[in-house]
């Protein structure tokens, strides 16, 4: 069964695929005008097997409802898709909410202090002290065996020091 209603986010690219045996064209009137010219319409010719895409991108298209209308060969009206564009905020304040599957900007699921753009770790539990950012493991636990192992080498390092600074001064003597 064919979807008649999408949510998608700004930026993001909706396709159009022809899985059928017939060729079909695509139509999306921008301004509701009727006429299908302007420049934001748009038209796209589906050939059996063919494919056509429309980037939805912030500069020409807002968070609204666009309505895109495909047609048989014939001309008979085949299916409409309702889609629901969702503004990009980008805004981790904004009252917008993103669709299942999208974060808007900087969001911090597990509230740990680290971003999940960067965030190694994302779902810490609360609570837990993490390693900050610029860390290899940043927003990972700060007690995980890998710092543990990194402290075990630098504690190693000082040691083998010691040591040779021993044998030398020995030597010396």
């Amino acid at each position: 069964m064919d979807p008649d209603t999408v949510q998608m986010v700004q930026n993001d690219t909706v396709e159009f695929l022809s899985v059928n045996n017939s060729n079909r064209s695509v139509h999306m009137d921008f301004n509701g005008d009727g006429d299908l010219n302007d420049t934001y319409d748009f038209n796209c010719n589906l050939p059996s097997g063919g494919m056509c895409a429309l980037e939805m991108n912030v500069t020409n298209y807002t968070g609204d409802l666009y309505i895109f209308e495909i047609f048989e060969e014939d001309g008979s009206l085949a299916f409409t898709l309702n889609l629901t564009l969702i503004n990009d905020t980008h805004d981790p304040n904004s009252s917008v909410t993103s669709p299942a599957g999208y974060s808007f900007g900087n969001q911090d699921v597990d509230q740990d202090g680290i971003p999940d753009n960067v965030d190694r770790c994302v779902n810490t539990e609360p609570g837990v002290e993490v390693l900050p950012v610029g860390e290899d493991f940043q927003g990972c636990d700060a007690d995980t065996g890998l710092s543990t192992f990194q402290s075990l080498l630098g504690v190693l390092f000082i040691a083998l020091i010691g040591l040779w600074m021993s044998v030398r001064m020995r030597k010396e003597n």
